[in-house]
């Protein structure tokens, strides 16, 4: 068996019948191994080995670095509290005037604690991949990072009233991501997931002034080094998922409150699959196994031979293993 993961193929069309399953394992992936959330934020070898415990247990097709957004944000000086077993809490914003901008130089972004140790889950994904699991690495995309830094309230204030600062200071941190995204795929990444969930809020104007052209760069990068791209914004996107699509990204997740994909699948490239839709909650975490299987069944209708499968977002830590080992069967089926 080749040691290619499987989604590989499935993008490239060689192997079309397959059904890759790719949920989102972070709160889930830390209880289900017994692992402070703490540690899966802040310890290499503890977070990669709860991603790949879970991959193994849930036949999930990847693993990835996914904890929190606030990596690149404490570069910059964000104030980030880690509780031992919830979800890291931002203090203070690092961005408080748009003047006072703290700038990184290259050096100074690769060497901070949270970047660093993000290369290494990489690293270490790639020296203990014991099948055929896509690693991806992570980075936040334009507007989110900018919300991160600013706080979302003032920064889509300042979306309207000081457009030129703001795609200044975007510029500044999408150059730091451009180089993360290569010092992760030299690592050993097969896929950068951008995770821009901002977006789903400030309307299609705004998304193709503010996050597209970045968003669309990105990928580029991502293509060049060799790699694919995915792209994840939460929320409705049912306005600007055309121009999702059009980024190039190879997986373009759908969270569940686009409801109908039907009408995006033309849009797509031959090498472009859509990842999601069912609802985390509402369908996962609550239904019973075969509601979840015909909740699934259906979606699959929406997209033949153009979905991957998986939750519109984060599998909740709450949700029964049973119900994800019911997706799983019928990823194998």
């Amino acid at each position: 068996m080749s040691n290619q993961p499987l989604i590989l193929d499935f993008l490239n069309g060689t192997r079309p019948d397959t059904l890759p399953f790719m949920p989102i394992f972070m709160r889930f992936a830390a209880r289900f191994s017994k692992v402070p959330y703490r540690d899966f934020c802040l310890d290499t070898e503890a977070h990669c080995l709860a991603n790949r415990k879970t991959a193994e247990a849930f036949s999930s097709d990847w693993v990835n670095v996914m904890s929190d957004p606030y990596a690149e944000s404490e570069v910059f000086g964000a104030k980030i509290h880690y509780p031992e077993d919830g979800l890291p809490q931002e203090s203070g914003h690092a961005l408080v005037e748009l003047d006072a901008f703290p700038d990184r130089s290259p050096a100074e972004f690769l060497a901070s604690a949270r970047i660093a140790a993000r290369i290494e889950q990489i690293a270490f994904f790639r020296r203990n991949n014991p099948g055929n699991l896509l690693i991806c690495g992570w980075v936040e995309g334009p507007l989110a990072e900018y919300c991160d830094l600013r706080g979302m309230s003032d920064a889509f204030l300042d979306l309207y009233d000081q457009p030129e600062n703001v795609h200044a200071i975007i510029d500044k941190t999408m150059n730091l991501a451009l180089l993360f995204v290569e010092k992760q795929i030299q690592a050993g990444a097969h896929c950068i997931g951008i995770g821009d969930a901002a977006c789903s809020q400030c309307g299609l104007e705004f998304y193709r002034e503010f996050a597209f052209q970045w968003e669309k760069k990105l990928v580029e990068q991502i293509h060049q080094l060799g790699a694919i791209a995915k792209l994840h914004i939460c929320g409705n996107t049912t306005a600007i998922l055309p121009d999702m699509i059009a980024t190039g990204a190879d997986i373009v997740d759908i969270d569940h409150l686009v409801t109908d994909m039907t009408p995006f699948v033309p849009l797509l490239a031959p090498h472009q699959k859509l990842c999601g839709n069912l609802d985390p909650v509402g369908i996962i975490q609550n239904m019973q196994a075969e509601q979840i299987k015909a909740a699934a069944a259906k979606a699959l209708t929406q997209a033949p031979g153009k979905l991957i499968l998986s939750g519109g977002c984060e599998i909740t830590p709450d949700t029964p293993p049973e119900n994800i080992l019911a997706l799983a069967e019928l990823a194998q089926r």
